[in-house]
């Protein structure tokens, strides 16, 4: 959805609206070209909403000195964000906005039980299978192996437990699978921590091993301690109540067999 939207005191603002692990955003910008950029990286990820947060991009109207909630800067781009305004500056393509949105959202995620993962999810029987593991683990392979139309992401998962269960999301976050991702969730089957062997093998994990198993691949950009508290508790629960995995594979789509329904 996007509109050409006139703001008092300001020069008229473009407008796109999308949601993203059903946190709904509204991105506020001038710049012609930035939009059109923007509308085509996230197409699939379009959703209306009664109340969605809106980000002025480039704005650079929020007063100066003002105390934000939370702020990160990355590769020449700044993040703030107040208790009524969300500004994105600096902004000059949309792969500084892609970056951007993950470190909000890794943020925004605090309030919704909810958090982001270097992991590719793919949709099994109707369930979510979400495959973590260090740079070059083989989520890439995975995504190049599940059956056409079944993967949610390749590269960044984002999780929410809602109504007492674990669901996972699509995001527009690929990686070198180029896989767009899916705008659709499902509940999670498992999270599977990915190890190259010779033969494939499932060995089920502990709430604590699953634990130790998330924490090094989960995205996040806040040192404040109290947020830190906030997702430790949120990765806690999740290690607690999703069943976690050692997946030894080889490299093939006979893997998919070993997997527990």
């Amino acid at each position: 959805m996007n509109a050409t939207v006139a703001t008092s005191g300001r020069d008229s603002r473009q407008q796109f609206e999308l949601s993203i692990g059903s946190v709904p955003l509204r991105l506020q910008m001038t710049d012609a070209q930035l939009f059109g950029a923007v509308s085509a990286r996230y197409a699939a990820f379009t959703d209306a909403a009664e109340q969605p947060i809106a980000i002025d991009l480039n704005d650079g109207a929020t007063a100066e000195g003002a105390l934000a909630d939370f702020g990160y800067e990355f590769e020449g781009a700044v993040l703030r964000a107040f208790s009524n305004q969300i500004c994105f500056d600096g902004v000059r393509n949309q792969y500084a906005l892609d970056s951007l949105l993950r470190i909000f959202l890794s943020w925004k995620l605090l309030g919704h039980d909810g958090f982001l993962l270097h992991a590719a999810t793919v949709i099994r029987n109707k369930k979510a299978y979400i495959f973590t593991g260090r740079s070059g683990a083989g989520k890439s392979t995975v995504a190049s192996l599940a059956p056409e139309g079944s993967v949610l992401t390749d590269e960044i998962s984002l999780l929410r437990r809602e109504d007492g269960i674990w669901r996972a999301y699509g995001t527009p976050f690929w990686g070198e699978f180029r896989a767009a991702g899916s705008n659709t969730s499902a509940p999670v089957a498992g999270i599977f921590r990915l190890l190259q062997a010779a033969e494939n093998r499932v060995e089920s994990l502990r709430p604590m091993a699953t634990l130790r198993t998330i924490l090094p691949n989960v995205l996040f950009f806040s040192a404040e301690a109290e947020t830190n508290r906030q997702l430790l508790e949120i990765l806690n629960q999740a290690a607690k109540e999703i069943a976690g995995y050692n997946l030894s594979f080889r490299k093939d789509r006979a893997f998919w067999e070993v997997l527990p329904e």
